[in-house]
């Protein structure tokens, strides 16, 4: 008898947590969205304004704010608003006082290119992306003549270069000859860095770093003008 009455008070209390739960979820899903909040996930320069990517989320739905929870599609909207060349990603959720959250991570650029009259950034994902008209990133100046093979090429140099702290610092623009030749330039020091291909890229940065550590406070430093790596095991100095 005790055993059926403790089984009979289990299932009601089971069956009236589940009845409170599913009024929740039902009150929860009616709830109104009353406003939007932007977050910028990583600590860096706006390229694109709270402001902004707010109104991406109010054109992705014009009835967004006082809809209902349970008829908005987060992810729909999610990959409109990545459409935007200035966002690398957004997560979207609403909180419990019916604020809709965007945690937005901007895109992040390695290098601006300088191609005629066009010019544009290419972000640490090798992609193409427009300059911004409320932040000038300072990154390397590229110029030459640039196609989509040379630019992915030159992707993968600065990729290498930017992993050493040295060099990120030191090499400010990049140059591409007509002979595929690359010439960087310097932040300190009156010299230009004969670079060569785009190739053998762990071996010249290896050479250059023991020239430098050999060089770098002498008085014949200061008077060069060009290091030419282009020659294997040897580093090729000119006033």
């Amino acid at each position: 008898m005790k055993k059926w009455k403790l089984y009979s008070i289990t299932v009601l209390l089971g069956g009236f947590i589940f009845f409170l739960f599913g009024f929740a979820q039902v009150k929860n899903n009616h709830e109104k969205i009353t406003g939007i909040s932007v977050h910028f996930i990583e600590n860096q320069p706006t390229f694109i304004s709270a402001e902004k990517v707010n109104k991406l989320l109010i054109q992705s739905d014009a009835k967004l704010l006082n809809k209902a929870k349970s008829l908005i599609n987060l992810h729909q909207i999610e990959q409109e608003v990545r459409k935007n060349q200035m966002l690398e990603d957004v997560a979207l959720y609403v909180s419990l006082n019916g604020v809709l959250n965007a945690d937005v991570v901007q895109r992040v650029p390695i290098a601006r290119f300088q191609n005629g009259t066009e010019s544009y950034y290419i972000d640490r994902q090798g992609l193409k992306m427009p300059l911004s008209s409320s932040y000038s990133a300072r990154v390397p100046l590229v110029t030459g003549v640039f196609d989509t093979e040379k630019q992915l090429e030159f992707y993968n140099l600065i990729r290498r270069i930017n992993a050493d702290p040295f060099y990120k610092k030191q090499i400010i623009g990049y140059h591409l000859n007509e002979n595929g030749d690359y010439v960087l330039s310097t932040r300190i020091g009156r010299h230009k860095i004969l670079f060569g291909k785009a190739e053998k890229i762990t071996q010249k940065l290896k050479k250059l770093k023991v020239f430098y550590k050999k060089k770098w406070n002498s008085k014949q430093m200061k008077e060069y003008k060009l290091i030419n790596l282009k020659y294997n095991r040897q580093v090729v100095c000119s006033k």
